[in-house]
């Protein structure tokens, strides 16, 4: 017993010793990305692992950039084990946490998922400095064969690649790269993990400021589930936060890359689309319609059918119109569309 929590303090102390060196990444407290979602349900099927996720840390707690399999956005780092991966420098591999005496009474191995297996592996960002995990979970016992291990560091190289390459110019690189962790923390919604009504603001207006510089047109785009309350009345409010989380989802997985989509109200979502003309924002939101409406989405009271109404307009870069104009033209398109049956995208000149 004393060889065992001699140990265990030693990780800890080594774990405090590397994460207070930890640089803050960019990435830390910013919303999910479609790039990043991709990688861990590729994950998931890869490893045949229930979850999988890209964390970040800082010197307090652990942020989850994207997580698949387990409703968590962060853990403090005395109820994680990603730590000890990075007091490690190198692949971690715990193929029944029961045997290992360093982690055995661990608050994710005796209470919460009850994790038997977890294996993850470090991760730098653009300037060479730690700063977080590739890792997957089980709540059973696994061996690690050869494949799965490449397979593993095979799709943190790849989650390397999208921190450490080239950068996306992206409305949310150009913020989060202003912005302290506290600033990002208050303008996400806690549900969906977009952007709120706040960081929409903010977005917006630093957006039309850079189309006014670059002479570039820019798209909003206000989107808003059809019958929302009728599901939340029927079903309940926990099931209708499992549809307004799993549209978020399908909203990124349908936007360029560039683009952000934000949560602005109880079941309404804004989405800004830099350097996008009228048949652009009009592809991009028929695409996102088509794929809430002719997918049902899972939820614990079964699949449900949602609708989305959509209204968008664009502004030339040459225009002067201020933010509030443009989101009141946007609005009006929305209520058009509302007006016209719903589950349709209109565009208000």
């Amino acid at each position: 017993m004393a060889n065992s929590q001699a140990l265990t303090e030693t990780i800890a102390s080594t774990a405090t010793i590397k994460l207070a060196q930890l640089a803050e990444s960019t990435f830390f407290c910013t919303p999910i990305e479609e790039r990043f979602e991709r990688i861990t349900r590729l994950a998931r099927r890869a490893l045949n692992v229930p979850v999988a996720a890209i964390t970040f840390l800082s010197n307090e707690k652990q942020w989850f950039k994207s997580v698949a399999g387990w409703a968590i956005s962060e853990l403090p780092h005395s109820q994680s084990l990603c730590p000890i991966t990075l007091a490690a420098g190198e692949l971690t591999i715990f193929e029944d946490t029961h045997r290992e005496t360093s982690v055995r009474q661990h608050p994710l191995v005796t209470t919460g998922p009850r994790f038997r297996f977890y294996a993850a592996v470090p991760i730098m960002d653009e300037n060479g400095e730690l700063c977080g995990t590739f890792c997957v979970f089980d709540q059973k016992p696994r061996q690690m064969r050869p494949a799965d291990r490449s397979a593993l560091l095979d799709l943190a190289a790849i989650t390397q690649r999208e921190i450490a390459g080239e950068r996306m110019k992206s409305i949310h690189t150009s913020l989060t790269a202003k912005l302290g962790i506290a600033r990002r923390e208050s303008m996400m919604d806690p549900l969906t993990r977009l952007w709120n009504r706040r960081g929409a603001s903010v977005l917006l207006k630093a957006a039309l400021d850079a189309s006014k510089v670059e002479n570039s047109t820019i798209g909003i785009a206000i989107l808003d589930l059809d019958n929302f309350k009728h599901i939340n009345d029927t079903y309940g409010h926990q099931v209708g936060d499992e549809v307004l989380r799993k549209s978020a989802l399908r909203l990124i997985q349908n936007v360029r890359s560039d683009d952000a989509v934000c949560r602005i109200g109880g079941d309404e979502f804004l989405l800004i689309m830099k350097d996008c003309d009228s048949d652009t924002a009009r592809a991009t939101t028929e695409r996102i319609r088509r794929q809430i409406v002719e997918t049902p989405i899972p939820t614990r009271q079964g699949e449900i059918t949602v609708s989305i109404s959509v209204g968008f307009a664009i502004r030339n870069g040459t225009e002067d119109e201020s933010v509030e104009a443009l989101i009141e033209r946007a609005d009006k398109a929305l209520l058009k569309s509302k007006s016209l049956g719903r589950d349709r995208v209109v565009e208000i000149d």
